[in-house]
């Protein structure tokens, strides 16, 4: 079991689950609340489209690229590979500290342990790791909501978070061709921490984004939400 992703999630349920897809429609119902009081357009999911899905590195793989993108962002080294701790990293919890408005401790402010970050991820942070929507429409900042309105209280923008990835792309020297089927990063994955190549050594970060780019070319091209589920 893992996160599913999924683009044109809606068009399939109509297919497959019309009555699970009345209830999608009113989940989006809330997205479109969500938008119109940031003043921005609403987002229309279209009926019918080309569908696309992939699986995450289980529920954990998510937190192994948010942690590579934590250090980035505050100006340190590249960490090493992640492992079974990433979603406890304490740059990536300062990272979210950070988004949460709290201010250092005592110790941190005597002795500068605290990163300062340029919130340059946001939308690949800042966003449920169990459900949700990105939406393929440019806004530079996450919008939050009520957990009841909107499932995990935030929507993120595709855009914004393709960018965010392209960035992470580079750094971990990811190819363009390569796609959430390749044998190779399926192995790079099984063999976290070795290879020759970066993206190989990070091959649990690669993975990831890898497949979330995947979802939002999917999302962009078709004007379908991407939905964690």
């Amino acid at each position: 079991m893992g996160l599913d992703l999924s683009v044109g999630f809606g068009a399939s349920l109509r297919q497959d689950d019309p009555e699970a897809a009345d209830d999608l429609d009113q989940r989006f119902a809330g997205v479109a609340r969500v938008l119109a009081r940031h003043g921005l357009a609403p987002h229309v999911e279209p009926s019918a489209c080309a569908t696309w899905g992939s699986q995450m590195y289980g529920y954990s793989g998510l937190h192994y690229l948010r942690r590579i993108a934590a250090h980035l962002d505050a100006g340190l080294p590249l960490p090493p590979p992640g492992g079974a701790g990433s979603a406890q990293d304490p740059v990536l919890e300062a990272y979210f500290e950070d988004v949460q408005g709290k201010r250092p401790g005592l110790a941190q402010r005597l002795f500068g342990k605290r990163p300062r970050f340029a919130r340059r991820f946001d939308h690949l942070i800042v966003h449920s790791d169990a459900e949700g929507f990105y939406l393929p429409q440019d806004f530079p900042k996450v919008l939050f909501a009520d957990d009841e309105e909107v499932p995990g209280g935030m929507l993120g923008s595709v855009p914004r978070l393709l960018a965010e990835l392209e960035r992470l792309a580079v750094v971990l020297g990811v190819p363009d061709d390569l796609h959430a089927q390749s044998e190779a990063l399926w192995e790079a994955c099984e063999d976290q921490g070795e290879g020759e190549a970066r993206w190989e050594q990070y091959g649990i970060e690669s993975f990831c984004c890898v497949v979330l780019r995947e979802a939002c070319r999917a999302s962009l091209a078709t004007g379908a939400a991407v939905v964690f589920h």
